[in-house]
């Protein structure tokens, strides 16, 4: 017989952008997930197997344990292979009877295939039997669903004494099959994965569980169909389980016994909580975790066929005009012993945390007060204290609290902001101001951040950069503009932001520098002015000193003439004296 499987390896996540979602925390009807460093991680010893997490993830980041390799190396090995076929398989594939499907099942290599419904009816002749010998004085749980066993198991220990002491349909059908075929390999095709938590039981006589999407897949694989061919009118009563109300619909009623079902995870939860608090002791209730019974489980959610089909096609192969024929049934006699026990299953809920520590925790989200729990339930939980417990119990993250996130984020961006010593003001594809950091608003006399949120920005300052830019849809324009009412320069950089619709407008004031260029340019134009002076001033001196040298050079010629003339006079006097 095939070793106990580990729960662990039955369902987990594997490693994706996991991040600020918890939708996987939000429809966990028993919270059974922990969050760490934004990765959702199942909590094996909480987990009842519902598939609502993997179902509805938008990463798709399902790790389902996958049996097929290991009954194709069976078949291979040569194996006996008999499979057990769960009745919703008229649903999933849309056929109208078994023949085409065992047919294509032994293609695949399997020895034999039955249906499962032979366990259906071997299951509801047990309970007919526990009914019988209780005689109304006790309040019996239907224990088909491995999911609500597992519910109960895990989460609402005190009922377990109240759990029907029969195995379900898939351990049923695997015993009777153990007595035909004592060497063979039991495989069973569920519309779930949740059978597979049987596989643990003392009490196991199934070695495979697969689902009908794996089937499907292989089937596709193998280029198999099981819907073309000859119509096969059987009907058998037993295939109604596959039904939300299939068991009662299947058993005998007894008379004085009250029969209810309750169908849907939320439904069977409140059903649950209220028998904590009282019983009913002439009341059956049968439990479906899924909605519409298996016909709604996850291999159908995942597909594309239609449920009033799916509904239609299991009521017209196992009712007659609508309603129960039990002479229209299996007839297995000397099946077997089918009593199931669950005492060893029982899991105790941990201590709750203490108020303090819950007022703790709570502060540390940023929630002080009653006023300050939003319920927002963007976490996944329900309630804020929810939350809280979680987080107590190691499930949670302080971080999964999107709104206390936001506002720190947007806190400290704020913070981060207003501290800067430019000026921001952000204004929409509209030109309406959405913000203003506090040195803008010191700037332009805002007493408020709100007073000017919404007012065309053009209350301000200039809009002609801004308006063009979203015009021509430019990623970055400048410009300078001067306020004449606030007497200043303001130098603007001005960003696109296209993803928001948002204009970034980071401004300069550079009225000191303006004021600094203009002195500067003051200073430069009376420099160059006395320069000129000084240039002019020279150029008469020069001109002076040319005019008064070009006097002193022509009487020093004469003089230089004169004396010149009269050395030469005296040299000639002297030479006739001679």
């Amino acid at each position: 017989m095939e070793a106990a499987v580990d729960l662990s390896t039955i369902l987990q996540f594997k490693k994706v952008n996991c991040k600020n979602c918890y939708k996987c925390v939000r429809y966990c009807p028993v919270k059974a997930i922990k969050v760490r460093n934004h990765q959702a991680q199942i909590i094996e010893s909480q987990c009842i197997l519902c598939e609502k997490c993997t179902v509805i993830c938008p990463q798709n980041a399902k790790v389902e344990l996958n049996r097929i390799p290991d009954v194709e190396k069976g078949i291979a090995n040569g194996e006996q292979m008999i499979a057990s076929i769960h009745p919703a398989y008229l649903a999933k594939f849309g056929v109208p009877g078994f023949k085409r499907l065992a047919a294509a099942m032994k293609k695949l290599g399997f020895t034999e295939a039955f249906e499962a419904a032979q366990g259906a009816y071997l299951m509801k002749k047990q309970y007919e039997k526990v009914l019988q010998e209780r005689k109304q004085q006790k309040m019996t749980i239907s224990s088909a669903c491995p999911v609500i066993v597992q519910m109960i198991e895990k989460h609402y220990p005190s009922l377990v004494p109240y759990l029907a002491p029969v195995l379900s349909m898939m351990q049923s059908h695997g015993k009777y099959l153990k007595q035909q075929y004592p060497q063979a390999k039991v495989v069973y095709i569920s519309p779930c994965i949740s059978s597979m938590a049987e596989l643990k039981e003392s009490e196991n006589y199934v070695d495979y569980v697969i689902t009908f999407q794996e089937l499907n897949e292989w089937l596709e694989r193998e280029g198999l169909s099981v819907q073309e061919g000859e119509v096969y009118p059987d009907r058998y009563l037993s295939r109604v389980m596959a039904l939300p109300d299939g068991i009662t619909l299947a058993m005998r009623p007894l008379d004085g016994q009250k029969y209810l079902s309750i169908h849907g995870m939320d439904n069977c939860k409140k059903i649950l909580e209220e028998l904590e608090d009282s019983s009913y002791d002439n009341c059956f209730l049968e439990l479906s975790s899924c909605l519409n019974g298996c016909i709604d489980g996850p291999s159908f959610q995942k597909g594309q066929r239609k449920l009033l089909d799916a509904m239609l096609s299991i009521r017209n192969a196992s009712l007659e005009h609508g309603v129960p024929n039990y002479g229209l049934d299996y007839s297995i006699e000397d099946g077997p012993d089918l009593t199931r026990e669950f005492g060893t299953y029982v899991r105790h809920k941990k201590e709750l945390a203490s108020q303090e520590e819950i007022q703790d925790i709570l502060a540390q989200m940023g929630k002080f007060s009653p006023k300050d729990e939003l319920n927002c339930g963007a976490c996944g939980y329900d309630t804020c204290r929810e939350k809280a417990m979680a987080i107590s119990e190691n499930k949670a993250e302080i971080s999964m609290c999107v709104p206390y996130m936001r506002e720190r984020q947007e806190s400290y961006s704020n913070k981060i902001v207003n501290a800067m010593p430019g000026l921001l003001i952000t204004v929409d594809y509209q030109l309406n101001i959405i913000h203003m950091n506090q040195a803008a608003r010191a700037l332009f006399g805002i007493r408020t951040p709100k007073e000017m949120v919404g007012k065309p920005v053009a209350d301000l300052m200039d809009d002609f950069s801004l308006a063009n830019l979203v015009a021509f849809d430019k990623n970055l324009s400048q410009d300078q503009v001067y306020l004449k009412e606030k007497k200043c320069y303001l130098d603007r950089v001005m960003t696109n932001d296209r993803k928001n619709r948002l204009i970034l407008c980071v401004m300069k004031d550079v009225t000191r520098e303006m004021a600094e260029k203009a002195r500067i340019r003051r200073s430069q134009v009376e420099a160059a002015r006395m320069a000129d002076k000084l240039v002019e001033e020279q150029l008469k001196i020069v001109h002076q000193i040319a005019g008064l040298l070009g006097e002193t050079a022509a009487d020093t010629k004469v003089a230089v003439e004169e004396l010149k003339n009269t050395i030469l006079l005296e040299n000639k006097k002297e030479n006739e004296k001679k």
